[in-house]
């Protein structure tokens, strides 16, 4: 909490100057009236988000304070390009065009940012297996879908156009299906848009740590009811060819290891092994496991978590071999708790699998 409470000071006073340079304020009323608005709402936001803590009043709080780091990200752009103008080209000065152009990169960022969250795009990626494939299986990995009050059901009926117009075998979700609960879920009757995702070898789910925060039973239940089925630890054969396994996330205690669920299945077919979290890529590796799809980084989501992020997952986002296992772990579809992008992009996957022996 503490944390929170010297970080929006700190951010306040940013704000305080960003503000001082733009306005220009001349009296000292002005100046003081600039001052305490900045803190008063700053503090206000704190307030309200920590009455409800990582709830969606704090999801409130923290999107003012992403607004306001966009401005710094403005103000930073600004400074460079003034410097390139006024010191290296040795431009006159003119303060109300640099103000134009401040305001101008940061809506600019804004737009963007919220581009990113909400317009999709679909990457590809073909994964060659030693083991036999009769013919190359394509699947749709979605993850992060997050539904709830900012990412409902238009975005439901965007992601089901955009599965529909790949034409995957099959669908799999990695988790985070729902933010927290299914309030937002059953009040704006998003089963209704849900069960329109289909794929020919059915759509499969597993639970993400947000869908543990008690309502892990109901979202199961959702999802079931919307024709995916949940895999919970345990297993399915498509078509007779592609072993796909589901694991539970960390965060459930009951969930098996990765060696006991391969037990319940042939490891001379291919295997593709779907769970929420890049964490366990050090068992995976040594394991029969083809393919290993994964989500819950969101690649960062946000510059400079996007950079940051590599330094405490073993793959934040993309693709990575190693060994005889193809690692994927999406940036995701949803936008968890902020409805921003930058330096990321909502995405789904489309994988081919394939045999090097066909």
């Amino acid at each position: 909490m503490w944390l929170f409470i010297g970080f929006t000071q700190l951010l306040s006073i940013m704000t305080c100057l960003l503000l001082w340079w733009f306005i220009k304020p001349k009296r000292q009323s002005v100046k003081v009236h600039l001052v305490l608005s900045v803190f008063i709402v700053n503090n206000g936001f704190l307030l309200y988000g920590l009455s409800d803590f990582w709830g969606e009043r704090f999801n409130v709080y923290l999107v003012s304070g992403i607004l306001q780091g966009f401005m710094f990200y403005a103000s930073v752009i600004v400074a460079v390009l003034a410097l390139i103008f006024y010191k290296v080209l040795k431009r006159q000065p003119r303060p109300k065009l640099l103000r134009v152009l401040a305001l101008t990169t940061y809506a600019f960022i804004v737009s963007l940012a919220v581009f990113n969250a909400y317009s999709p795009v679909v990457h590809r990626l073909t994964v060659t297996t030693d083991k036999p494939l009769n013919k190359p299986m394509s699947l749709a990995l979605v993850s992060d879908t997050h539904w709830g009050r900012w990412f409902g059901n238009h975005q439901i009926d965007k992601l089901v156009a955009l599965v529909e117009a790949q034409h995957p075998d099959v669908v799999v979700i990695a988790g985070d299906i729902m933010h927290d609960t299914t309030i937002a879920y059953d009040n704006t009757n998003m089963h209704e848009h849900l069960s329109k995702l289909k794929a020919p070898l059915g759509v499969y789910a597993t639970l993400g740590n947000h869908d543990y925060r008690g309502y892990d039973e109901e979202i199961a239940q959702a999802v079931e009811a919307a024709g995916i089925k949940a895999l919970d630890n345990e297993s399915v054969l498509l078509n007779d060819s592609v072993w796909l396994v589901g694991r539970s996330d960390d965060v459930d205690q009951t969930r098996l290891s990765a060696d006991e669920l391969l037990t319940q299945v042939d490891t001379d077919k291919p295997v593709v092994f779907l769970e929420h979290r890049p964490s366990m890529m050090e068992e995976i590796k040594a394991l029969p496991v083809d393919l290993h799809l994964s989500g819950h980084t969101h690649g960062g989501q946000i510059f400079p978590l996007t950079i940051l992020m590599n330094w405490f997952s073993p793959l934040n986002y993309g693709t990575k071999k190693i060994e005889n296992t193809q690692f994927l772990v999406t940036s995701g579809y949803g936008i968890g708790s902020v409805p921003f992008r930058l330096g990321t992009r909502s995405e789904i996957w489309m994988i081919t699998l394939q045999s090097a022996k066909s």
